[in-house]
């Protein structure tokens, strides 16, 4: 299966993802990111879904990023851990973790040696599942 350069897999994975979501969940921003990865926000960009490609070990990296303040950030965390039983009921490999600069992140790896329409197909397979599971309760924390 041939090589998808960076850009265009993730412009596909955006494309292919916003087909598959409901009407709500459809509009969506993006942040800023370079050509190895895609983030899509709601309400809030610090709060956002993420495929991220770690080219040094052949892995994509798919989940719901925390990158506001440590404050938001711990807020976040506590959260979704008082709801791992639900989330792991609809997304089984999905982990919590603290991360680098005081973010954290819920996500699950896909292997991705190489960028390719099989890979493609997986990360908008678990970014869709991603958003259509936790956003409502992203949007429900910031209710609260």
């Amino acid at each position: 299966m041939p090589d998808i350069a960076p850009r265009d897999f993730f412009a596909g994975v955006r494309t292919q993802v916003k087909a598959r979501l409901p009407g709500e969940l459809k509009r969506f921003g993006l942040g800023r990111g370079h050509s190895r990865l895609l983030k899509i926000h709601y309400s809030r960009p610090e709060i956002h879904f993420e495929a991220w490609h770690h080219t040094g070990d052949g892995r994509l990296e798919i989940g719901l990023h925390f990158e506001g303040s440590r404050e938001l950030n711990d807020r976040c965390f506590a959260y979704f851990r008082t709801r791992m039983v639900e989330v792991k009921a609809m997304l089984p490999r999905a982990e919590l973790e603290p991360w680098d600069r005081g973010w954290s992140r819920l996500y699950e790896t896909v292997p991705a040696q190489h960028l390719d329409e099989r890979v493609q197909a997986a990360a908008t397979d678990v970014l869709a599942r991603y958003i259509e599971t936790l956003e409502p309760m992203v949007e429900r924390f910031l209710e609260e």
